[in-house]
């Protein structure tokens, strides 16, 4: 097991076997932990490893990940979103129990001050009623591209306060995107999109992928590395702690 002392702070660092299908990193108190698919080469799995490892590094000596921050998306009395070209303010109100509803662009949520875990829960139906206002831009979006591209059978499409990675398909085509995509630019929501779709097509992230999702967007490495940069401070002045995904690195 080793260390390595970054900004005057001491990590350990854990390195396991997993039976996932990609790799990750994530801080996990004082300790860095990096997973490795167990179904990879040796030397390939440890070349991966290693460069996640500086990455992760890297990020954290800039101070783009913190392991004290928080990892859902949260809102204040009074801010104002965007999301898919529809505008929203927040207001939070007094009252005994939980409840929310829209009114000319509003979402107003009643809030219990005596509930143990207020944030959590007014976040959470602050989210919902987002997702609820764009959901049809949302799935239109998704199926225009699938049409165009790839004509692949959609089970669902659904939207999720995730912290690990910024899309998933199932192999039985059901689509979950990051809730933060909602306010990132279009383009770059449209990028996580025609990943997941490609999964629809190529389950691992080899060169039959990689030339699919080129031929439908050839600047997506563009996109990836704005991603990467940018995507995680959507809503936040701050770096999420989310893991590390490199093997989907968009």
């Amino acid at each position: 097991m080793d260390s390595v002392v970054i900004n005057n702070r001491a990590y350990v660092i854990t390195r396991i076997i997993s039976r996932n299908r990609n790799a990750s990193a994530r801080l996990k108190g004082g300790a860095i932990v990096v997973s490795l698919p167990g179904r990879w080469p040796v030397k390939e799995r440890e070349k991966i490893g290693e460069d996640l490892l500086r990455r992760v590094i890297k990020s954290i000596e800039k101070g783009r990940w913190s392991p004290d921050g928080s990892k859902r998306t949260e809102f204040s009395h009074g801010q104002r979103v965007k999301a898919l070209g529809k505008e929203f303010e927040i207001v939070f109100v007094g009252g005994a129990r939980f409840g929310v509803r829209s009114e000319n662009g509003r979402i107003i949520v009643r809030v219990d001050e005596s509930h143990p875990k207020k944030q959590e829960k007014t976040s959470s139906l602050v989210r919902k009623r987002i997702i609820d206002a764009v959901m049809p831009e949302l799935l239109e979006r998704v199926q225009r591209i699938n049409q165009t591209h790839f004509q692949s059978e959609i089970k669902h499409v659904k939207v999720r306060d995730a912290t690990t990675r910024w899309g998933s398909c199932s192999r039985d085509g059901k689509i979950s995107l990051n809730f933060r995509l909602l306010f990132v630019p279009e383009d770059i929501l449209d990028y996580v999109i025609v990943h997941e779709l490609a999964h629809t097509k190529y389950r691992s992230h080899g060169p039959r992928f990689w030339a699919l999702v080129e031929s439908v967007m050839p600047d997506h490495k563009e996109k990836r590395r704005w991603l990467r940069r940018n995507g995680w401070s959507a809503l936040s002045e701050k770096q999420d702690t989310a893991d590390f995904m490199p093997e989907e690195p968009y």
